[in-house]
């Protein structure tokens, strides 16, 4: 008797996870909720330390995250700076 009181338990509990478990799914699903994801590429950046302090700070503020430096090629570099910002809905 007290094998099958213990499959039951297991089984219902396992039924509450997999449920649990769908719901929280498509509760996500369904929201339609996707974040928004924006890039920025500046050229260049000024040469000055407190200059480009003062500026990547104002980035940082503003939810701007640098994630590349691209240097270009070797007998030409044109740096690059790409920022991300990721905008929950």
């Amino acid at each position: 008797m007290g094998n099958v009181a213990s499959r039951w338990v297991t089984k219902t509990a396992i039924a509450l996870v997999a449920l649990s478990v769908v719901f929280v799914l498509l509760r996500n699903v369904s929201s339609g909720a996707v974040a928004q994801v924006q890039y920025r590429v500046l050229e260049s950046l000024p040469q000055d330390n407190a200059k480009l302090e003062t500026l990547l700070n104002e980035f940082g503020q503003t939810g701007w995250e640098l994630v590349l430096v691209d240097i270009g090629n070797v007998t030409k570099p044109a740096p690059r700076f790409i920022f991300k910002r990721v905008e929950l809905p």
